[in-house]
């Protein structure tokens, strides 16, 4: 009886002491299950805030390239993915950490290293866009230095041009009678007129080339018709006319008095406005006009 109630006695005491034994490892498992999922949830948040960190470098290079968002926003989803995987970790995943932590590592390497060439390409570009504005401000200099002697050449061109022309002043036109002792006198009457005094001078021109220059005269009645033809002529501009007398003058680049007479039926002439147009090395210069009864 007494050795059956030491054994008793012995088997409950094995007991309590199992009882403890398996209280204490559920404490310290308990215990180091929590120190884990603390350090589990530390190194998340961790790995979780460098993520974010790589997205704000991202965002914001996005925002200072639009040259290469495309490529930019291809990196940032692989970021955001990753940072996605990286939340919905368990506990029991922990031996993962280390792993997203190697990659979270080259990551943060390669963002680098692309925001590096970025900011290289972004210098690049600032100073191509200031030679360029260098540029372009010494292209527009050139091009209104060019346009100013352009229109200065022009200019002198025209002054030139308009230095070689022989100018005529003092156009007189008288219409001409013969009086039965053979003396020629002015008339306004047109069944009287026998011919057409036209004279006028020609002014000193100091640039023009000395010689002959060649004159022709158009006499034009009231009806618009050329009277006393003698022949054609090509004029610098192209243009051909008809005229009524041809003088040969030597100009010696001094003032010239030139005269000119013309004969014509009186038969054929009528009452009404005549018109003198005046040309000098083929260039039309001036017109007069002369009115008979």
């Amino acid at each position: 009886m007494a050795v059956k109630n030491f054994k008793n006695k012995g088997l409950i005491a094995f007991l309590l002491f199992l009882i403890i034994a398996i209280g204490f490892l559920a404490y310290q498992n308990a215990r180091d299950f929590s120190q884990l999922k603390g350090a589990f949830d530390s190194e998340k948040q961790e790995l979780e805030g460098e993520l974010d960190n790589v997205i704000k470098d991202y965002q914001s290079a996005i925002d200072r390239n639009d040259n290469y968002t495309l490529n930019l926003n291809k990196e940032l989803l692989k970021v955001v993915l990753l940072k996605d995987t990286i939340k919905n970790l368990k506990t029991s995943n922990y031996s993962l950490l280390r792993f997203y932590r190697k990659r979270i590592t080259t990551l943060e390497e390669e963002n680098k290293k692309l925001l590096g060439k970025l900011d290289s390409l972004n210098s690049i570009n600032k100073d191509l866009f200031t030679e360029n504005d260098s540029v372009k401000g010494v292209l527009t200099k050139k091009e209104h230095l060019n346009s100013r002697l352009s229109r200065s050449n022009r200019i002198l061109t025209k002054k030139v041009a308009s230095a070689e022309v022989l100018e005529v002043e003092k156009v007189v036109i008288d219409a001409m009678k013969k009086r039965s002792s053979g003396k020629m006198t002015t008339t306004y009457r047109s069944w009287k007129a026998c011919g057409f005094k036209i004279q006028f001078d020609l002014l000193e021109n100091k640039i023009i080339d000395k010689g002959s220059k060649p004159i022709h005269i158009q006499l034009i009645n009231p009806k618009n018709e050329i009277v006393a033809i003698k022949g054609k002529v090509k004029l610098k501009n192209g243009k051909r006319i008809i005229f009524s007398d041809f003088i040969s003058a030597d100009y010696y680049n001094k003032k010239l008095s030139v005269m000119s007479f013309i004969k014509v039926n009186k038969d054929k002439l009528e009452k009404g406005i005549y018109k003198v147009n005046i040309y000098v090395n083929k260039i039309f210069i001036k017109k007069s006009t002369i009115k008979l009864k």
